[in-house]
């Protein structure tokens, strides 16, 4: 049996990762973390792209922010998947909130905030946005959700979701370092596969974005 093909009877316990499209805020650029903006058309076309290099594969579950962008996102994914996934809001899978800072570029903040913008590039884990969320409460909010519960090791489930929140659930999962997850790009409308061989998560292959052709994926 190839590889499609046992993805779809479900013979492994896999997650896929998606992370939402672009947004009417313009995520590709804006910090819009705690802001719930809507998908733009070109975000629905990303995730539509999504969905169709998905086709044809099986989950059981679909899990997503309680944020109206990978809401959305999680309804183009499941779109004419038979049967429907059951869908699990997990409202720690929320994006971090950019406090003060929320709907500017990082250009915009260095110009407004010089200060706050060289703590925030020598602080690490440590540096909390102002008026905002501390990147360690955010790691740590995530971290907890990421339970046997949300992503069982014996089923497939599809996950429709936040560029930090992604890199968060990869690190927590399969044991890369945080400042490793950090550095991973992902796209709007792009995935990640992770698959569960037994013992443990592992990330099979890489950074999916072949399927979003000529659109602008905003991988920063």
């Amino acid at each position: 049996m190839n590889e499609r093909a046992k993805r779809a009877a479900g013979e492994a316990g896999e997650i896929v990762l998606v992370r939402h499209g672009e947004t009417v805020g313009e995520s590709s650029i804006r910090l819009n973390g705690a802001t719930d903006v809507a998908l733009s058309e070109l975000g629905e076309r990303q995730v539509a792209r999504a969905a169709a290099a998905l086709q044809g594969e099986r989950f059981a579950a679909l899990v997503v922010s309680p944020l109206a962008r990978a809401r959305r996102s999680g309804e183009l994914l499941a779109a004419g998947r038979e049967p429907p996934p059951v869908v699990r809001v997990v409202e720690p899978f929320r994006e971090i909130n950019f406090g003060a800072w929320e709907r500017l570029t990082f250009e915009e903040v260095e110009a407004r905030d010089p200060e706050g913008y060289a703590r925030w590039g020598s602080e690490g884990l440590e540096f909390r946005f102002p008026a905002g969320e501390s990147r360690r409460g955010f790691v740590e909010r995530v971290a907890g959700a990421c339970s046997p519960e949300v992503f069982p090791s014996d089923a497939r489930t599809l996950a429709a979701l936040h560029k930090g929140v992604i890199k968060i659930v990869i690190a927590q999962l399969t044991g890369l370092p945080q400042a490793e997850a950090s550095r991973l790009p992902v796209a709007l409308g792009g995935y990640y596969r992770l698959r569960h061989d037994g013992a443990r998560w592992r990330l099979i292959g890489g950074h999916e974005t072949a399927h979003l052709g000529a659109l602008d994926s905003g991988a920063r």
